[in-house]
């Protein structure tokens, strides 16, 4: 289970990127001053939780219980809240709460509306009491009209206070947003249990458990992961365990050691930038292939929320529109597919060449061909013996040079042969390549195996979408206010159509992502661990190792820890 949260990762980076700079200035060398102009954490805007919901459901002690009581907004007023309030969650995250719409006040409204405008997760918050008509319809209009669902959770607040039968909330959630399948994430919590376990006791962990505020902040991840922001939070642990890899070489007392250390910092180097490289290219692939199907769905939906009057036509009507629509959204997943595959092909490919790049370099060829004062008792003549005897005696009494000389020159061939993926057959790149190919290839039928179109169609055909407000159905309408009380239906339940496809695209999407790092993880973690386990073997037979080199070990495992605490995979 995750345990490093959203708002805790760049905080944690900031903690151990001052830790690595007081290290590179303990020394004077160029290296450490070229690493130094490199640790800079870059300025990133930050991500915006924006509370909304009816007044009084709940938010400002919300705020508080996230926060673990180091904000305290108003919470003892009828309607409390009546400006947009920006707080700062571990200076890391910006919560903004927001006027309590539905008061009888537009202003507030209107507040609470532009707010959401700029937010990265929105918190619908409302209390066991549920949904009555206001509510029901701001929350469509948040989810379906704004098209906002892919960044909400449903937060139900005093949970404790009321229990409900299992599935009845989420269906009362359902019902609201208008949907016959679709639904969004739903937190249940009780943030005065959560408040009370800060003040420990013997009941301080039941009552942390029963208020589920940590459940809601793993949901938050959950939604990160899936919009790819977690990798850009992630990202500057990433250069901290560079860097630190980098800087152990200042701290190597033989020439051997400090290019075995150099050669390895830069493969792992090269791993970490090709995997924030796919996903920086996945999360574009993803973002054409929704916004391609958000044209072909909303056409869709114009044809089955306004089919003609007679019975007949209208049933050809939504037949040959719900042909066209399965047509473009399999040539969509087709062209998402082949993103995924081009995207996958090219970064492994780069990768390939600066694997090879680093092990042709001239260090990598002094360490693995030396010639001179050459150690004949280690494998293949590997290193030029330190001129120190005692430095000697203990590199060659303790390092496995071998295990070293594999790991180094392993990414010549790991990834592939030189000439690209393509004609390394066997190697491990060829065959992530390979997999991913096969995972998305022309099998690849996400919208066939949900059948969205098909259902969709059939809940068109049997009623409740296809309300008459074309030309031919104002003549059954009598008045103006009848007339308007159907259009307006009509566009509720065009945009409830909408959303409930468009739930899938998002769905599918999280999933392509998922499958496509469980392909590319495994590999790439054992790559990884073998870098690891050669940067250990010379650094432990260095007994002489001082405070600085040790602590540039401890930052880079606590990075290491972060990363994969805040994810499934560590990337």
């Amino acid at each position: 289970m995750t345990n490093v949260l959203v708002h805790e990762l760049p905080s944690r980076a900031q903690e151990l990127m001052s830790r690595l700079q007081h290290v590179l200035r303990s020394n004077s060398g160029v290296l450490a001053g070229e690493l130094l102009t490199r640790a800079r954490m870059q300025s990133r805007q930050k991500p915006r939780m924006v509370l909304t919901g009816q007044f009084s459901s709940g938010k400002s002690s919300l705020i508080k219980a996230l926060t673990d009581g180091d904000v305290e907004p108003v919470i003892d007023a009828d309607i409390a809240t009546d400006a947009v309030t920006e707080y700062e969650w571990d200076g890391a995250v910006a919560l903004v709460d927001t006027p309590g719409v539905q008061s009888g006040l537009r202003s507030h409204d209107e507040l609470a509306v532009g707010a959401i405008g700029e937010a990265d997760f929105i918190l619908f918050v409302i209390t066991v009491n549920l949904f009555d008509d206001a509510s029901r319809d701001y929350l469509r209009h948040l989810a379906n009209d704004l098209q906002l669902f892919g960044q909400m959770i449903v937060v139900i607040t005093q949970a404790g206070k009321q229990a409900a039968a299992e599935g009845v909330r989420d269906k009362a959630v359902q019902d609201a947003l208008g949907t016959s399948a679709f639904n969004l994430p739903i937190a249940e919590v009780d943030s005065v249990y959560y408040l009370r376990s800060l003040d420990g006791g013997p009941r301080a962990d039941a009552l942390r458990t029963r208020s589920g505020i940590d459940e809601l902040r793993l949901q938050v991840n959950k939604i990160s992961e899936d919009r790819g922001q977690l990798a850009q939070l992630r990202q500057p642990l990433h250069l901290i365990r560079q860097l630190c890899d980098e800087a152990q070489q200042m701290f190597a007392e033989d020439p051997q050691s400090q290019d075995a250390l150099g050669l390895l910092a830069a493969q792992r180097s090269a791993v970490s930038d090709r995997r924030y490289m796919i996903e920086t290219s996945f999360l574009a692939a993803e973002a054409e292939f929704k916004s391609a199907c958000l044209v072909n769905v909303t056409a869709f939906v114009d044809t089955a929320t306004s089919l003609p009057a007679d019975g007949s036509r209208a049933g050809d009507a939504l037949d040959a529109a719900e042909a066209r629509l399965v047509e473009a959204l399999d040539r969509h997943a087709e062209q998402f597919a082949h993103a995924i595959n081009r995207l996958t092909e090219m970064q492994l490919d780069k990768l390939s060449e600066r694997l090879l790049e680093i092990g042709d370099s001239n260090r990598a060829q002094h360490l693995l061909h030396p010639s001179g004062n050459v150690a004949l008792g280690t494998p293949d003549g590997l290193g030029v013996m330190p001129s120190d005897q005692a430095t000697r005696d203990r590199l060659t009494s303790t390092v496995d040079w071998r295990g070293v000389a594999d790991q180094i020159t392993k990414g010549q061939n790991w990834w592939g042969a030189g000439d690209g993926l393509k004609n390394a057959s066997g190697s491990v790149g060829h065959n992530v390549v390979k997999n991913v190919g096969h995972l998305f290839g022309k099998k690849f039928k996400p919208w066939e195996a949900l059948k969205v179109a098909d259902n969709i169609g059939k809940a068109a055909k049997i009623g409740g979408f296809a309300i008459q407000i074309g030309l031919a159905g104002y003549e059954v309408w009598k008045g103006e206010r009848e007339v308007r009380r159907a259009q307006l239906e009509s566009e509720r339940q065009h945009a409830a159509f909408v959303t409930e496809i468009m739930g899938h695209a998002d769905k599918i999407a999280a999933d392509a992502r998922r499958q496509l790092w469980e392909i590319i993880d495994p590999p790439m973690d054992v790559f990884l661990a073998g870098v690891e386990a050669a940067q250990d073997e010379v650094l432990g037979a260095d007994l002489a190792r001082g405070n600085a080199a040790r602590e540039l070990s401890a930052i880079a495992s606590e990075a290491d820890r972060l990363l994969a605490e805040s994810s499934g995979g560590g990337r």
